[in-house]
């Protein structure tokens, strides 16, 4: 804490760092999800042990830890009320405090408390003078927020030196011993595995079954969603706040809606699945978790794991569920609700974490592809999809992978993703519904056509449409059938429009696309 804040009235903000990876540090789908448990009530549960435990210890009547709405705010109105909470969700907390001394006394109960019950996870803590403008505090509260964040290192607490044994999963070293497997452990693992436990028919990762691809191997799903246009409605809106304490409403009000927008679109399209895998694919209900997994769903953010075949259907599923949910609806402003994600199709012998990898750097391609200006729908960012299909037991790093391998020496771009499912690019090439329709014409082609039309763009061009009139003269006209190969941008670059369905095609459904709103 600042010398300077020390006897001033102070907003602080408490963020968890490295959600995900703390939760899929490990391969263990049961760590990852009691990870995730663990994360869900962790910071509620540290304020409360640190509000209980400070010297000298706060009165019932000294705090508030309220968030709803509709909540009488008494910091205002009560000047013997120390501590007043704001918001706290998704391992973020902002709250006032009369001064600056006692927010560092709570802050360093918080973090101590973090590291007895979750051990290696980290948090990063920021306070600023309070003033007579939520809207400026929150601003400079950011930016020093995100300063630290910058500065700061993540520390990785070992347990015990010398490091005698590691644990096989993660590296980390050993200090404990799992009571029902007997498997050595690390103090991070023990904890994850004590949250897991209170939730059944979690089954491991190995247990998740696989979709078989047309080389053989057999591939799980790693899915990441993350919602869009967040800060800039929080922004626009706490703009328009005509107090602090209208604006801690608000913000609390839009922590609700997410919230409670995520859990129903979550619910609904889980209740789609199981009937498409029941109805379409033949599948047993009772078996449905050996399917698909949700690890963690937190706010905004989604994470699962699942039978490759099932990752596509998932999030036609979720996105025709979200069309018309907002984030915030009043007479002056409406935002609706958008989402990017990220799909790793990998082999079932990858590292989870290393695939989570990879799904989390597709969903930020296509977060970045959906906030470019062309892609803005009304200022805001909309729905994008960006996948990868690896063979590797590590996560590569996409950007370096993608201009190294997957363009040719003409310049031809083989991949057209991200591709978006905004109603404004169904008739771009970008478009999902595009790709889905794509992926239904290529499944028509005879197996050994498929492996050709794949690996088409190897060819020079004028052998390429030899190639294609070699075929046209057989009775096959592939650019009737699948449409037209290439395709230009507005930048001019030039996209193989065939290879994505192609591969794709081991691990989507070819009428999918029925199922699009």
């Amino acid at each position: 804490m600042d010398r300077t804040l020390l006897d001033k009235e102070v907003l602080c903000i408490i963020d968890t760092r490295q959600i995900q990876r703390y939760i899929f540090h490990s391969n263990s789908l049961r760590d990852a999800v009691g990870g995730g448990m663990l994360i869900a009530h962790i910071l509620p549960d540290a304020l409360l042990n640190a509000i209980s435990t400070v010297t000298p210890q706060l009165r019932p009547e000294e705090y508030d830890l309220r968030t709803d709405p509709e909540a009488e705010i008494p910091y205002f109105t009560d000047r013997g009320i120390q501590f007043q909470l704001m918001t706290c969700a998704a391992g973020n907390a902002m709250f006032l405090v009369r001064t600056g001394e006692l927010a560092g006394k709570l802050i360093r109960k918080i973090a101590r408390y973090y590291l007895d019950h979750a051990y290696s996870l980290n948090l990063t803590a920021a306070a600023v003078e309070k003033t007579d403008s939520l809207a400026d505090d929150v601003f400079r509260l950011y930016q020093k927020l995100n300063a630290l964040k910058a500065s700061a290192e993540i520390q990785e607490p070992l347990g015990t030196l010398p490091v005698c044994i590691s644990e096989r999963k993660t590296g980390d070293p050993v200090v404990d011993r799992d009571a029902e497997s007997g498997e050595y452990i690390s103090q991070a693992s023990a904890l994850r595995r004590a949250e897991s436990r209170r939730r059944t028919n979690v089954p491991d990762m190995g247990a998740i079954r696989t979709t078989e691809g047309k080389n053989g191997g057999k591939y799980r799903a790693v899915i990441h969603a993350d919602g869009n246009n967040i800060g800039i409605t929080i922004g626009r809106i706490l703009a328009g706040a005509a107090s602090y304490e209208e604006g801690i409403r608000t913000r609390r009000k839009i922590n609700r809606e997410i919230e409670q927008n995520y859990a129903e679109i979550v619910e609904r399209t889980l209740g789609d699945l199981k009937r498409y895998c029941a109805e379409d694919l033949g599948g047993d209900d009772l078996l449905f978790e050996d399917e698909f997994q949700i690890v963690n769903r937190a706010g905004d953010d989604i994470n699962c794991i699942c039978n490759a075949k099932l990752a596509f259907p998932f999030l036609v599923f979720f996105f025709n569920n979200m069309k018309g949910s907002v984030i915030w609806q009043s007479e002056e402003l409406t935002v609706p609700l958008y989402d990017c994600a990220g799909i790793a199709f990998v082999p079932e012998t990858a590292d989870f974490h290393t695939a989570f990898e990879l799904a989390e750097a597709c969903c930020s391609n296509a977060k970045k592809t959906a906030k470019l200006k062309e892609n803005l729908r009304d200022g805001l960012a909309g729905n994008w999809i960006d996948f990868y299909v690896s063979d590797e037991e590590s996560a590569p790093d996409l950007d370096v992978l993608r201009e190294t391998y997957f363009v040719t020496k003409e310049g031809t771009r083989l991949l057209v993703r991200p591709y978006s499912l905004d109603p404004e690019a169904d008739d771009s090439f970008v478009s999902f519904r595009t790709l889905l329709e794509h992926i239904r014409k290529y499944e028509t082609l005879a197996p050994d056509l498929k492996r050709e039309a794949m690996h088409a763009y190897v060819m020079e061009p004028p052998e390429f449409l030899r190639w294609l009139q070699s075929w046209k003269k057989k009775g096959v006209d592939l650019s009737g059938r699948l449409g037209a190969p290439f395709c230009d941008d507005n930048e001019k670059n030039r996209y193989f429009t065939w290879y994505d369905p192609a591969v794709l095609s081991d691990f989507v459904p070819a009428d999918l696309g029925r199922y699009l709103i």
